[in-house]
């Protein structure tokens, strides 16, 4: 070899070492990271304002998170436009593990196809961690509707084109799907009517002021047990261990089946190390028996998912729901 191959082999070598050198700099500061996640305070952007049901689990959810890391999580509610405005805030955030949120089957799978404009990609735009827990809805009517099972019911609103109102508490929630997919399934008309107030909402349709809603069942069941409204059928495949004498809505839809589900997101680009971290606190947080009960009394089913599996989930999520809304005509009201 050369004088001038040794000189040249010299300093390739220096530059590689140089390169090591670097790479195991990055690399070291990437694990301190992660291991030292979280060492600060943790926001949980919620989505819908303070007493939703998306709230209480949130609130529950996040408490018990800080308790498993070891550090603050502290509830902000970004209410407003079915949920965008705080997905929009999260996308936009920094990826770094501490702006979390609660992506809902309304922000990822039915808003992105309701709204004309909307500032966030729910796929792109987001590292989605885990799924956790699922919730039935139960069709009821008031006392006034001559219906009492889900044959009388799509009897009837074929007979009686554009009479029968469903509520909601706004476009892209799920009480407003819900009719929707029963819509585009039996072909009948029934009228969404959204309530930016839902409490006011029940109460017209207490007074029969409004027909029927599809809304959760723990809310909903004791006004049929008290007898003020009359329960046709869950949005599930299975009955719901609360109201089991309520049949599924497809014993007589086959195939209709809605789940109103939420999962832990953060903004796009999260390390991996930081999102195994969560993924693993959160599994921590879903098996706890405090936590497993109280989410039964809300009549939610716990269902994770990984972070792999549920990735794919919204994206087939998102399909549904742009078909249906599509075949519907279905807009944001």
């Amino acid at each position: 070899m050369t004088q001038k191959n040794i000189f040249l082999a010299q300093r390739l070598h220096k530059r590689l070492a140089c390169v090591s050198i670097s790479l195991a700099g990055v690399l070291s500061a990437c694990t301190t990271y992660a291991q030292d996640y979280p060492n600060k305070q943790i926001k949980f952007i919620v989505p819908f304002s303070a007493g939703t049901t998306t709230d209480v689990i949130g609130r529950l959810y996040a408490q018990k998170l800080g308790e498993v890391l070891g550090q603050t999580v502290v509830v902000d509610n970004k209410a407003g436009a079915g949920g965008n405005i705080a997905a929009e805030y999260v996308a936009r955030a920094a990826p770094d593990g501490y702006t979390l949120t609660f992506s809902t089957s309304a922000t990822h799978a039915t808003n992105p196809a309701l709204y004309s404009q909307i500032s966030f990609d729910p796929i792109k735009d987001f590292t989605h961690i885990a799924l956790m827990v699922s919730a039935p809805n139960m069709l009821v009517v008031n006392q006034k509707i001559p219906v009492n099972n889900m044959a009388e019911l799509i009897a009837y609103a074929r007979a009686n084109p554009g009479k029968l109102t469903y509520i909601s508490a706004g476009s892209g929630t799920s009480p407003h799907m819900a009719g929707e997919l029963l819509k585009t399934m039996t072909g009948i008309d029934i009228q969404h009517v959204p309530y930016k107030n839902i409490t006011q909402g029940m109460t017209d349709l207490f007074a029969g002021e409004v027909s029927m809603t599809f809304y959760h069942v723990p809310v909903i069941y004791p006004h049929v047990k008290s007898g003020q409204l009359k329960a046709l059928g869950v949005a599930t495949a299975e009955r719901s261990p609360i109201a089991p004498e309520v049949p599924p809505i497809g014993d007589t839809v086959v195939g209709y089946e809605l789940r109103p589900w939420w999962g832990l997101s953060g903004p796009a680009g999260m390390p991996k190390d930081v999102v195994e971290k969560l993924y693993q606190a959160t599994t921590t947080v879903l098996s706890d028996p405090v936590v497993q009960k109280r989410f039964i009394e809300l009549g939610m089913i716990i269902t994770p998912m990984s972070y792999q599996a549920f990735n794919e989930f919204t994206v087939t999520e998102l399909a549904k729901w742009s078909k249906i809304v599509s075949d519907s005509g279905a807009k944001a009201n």
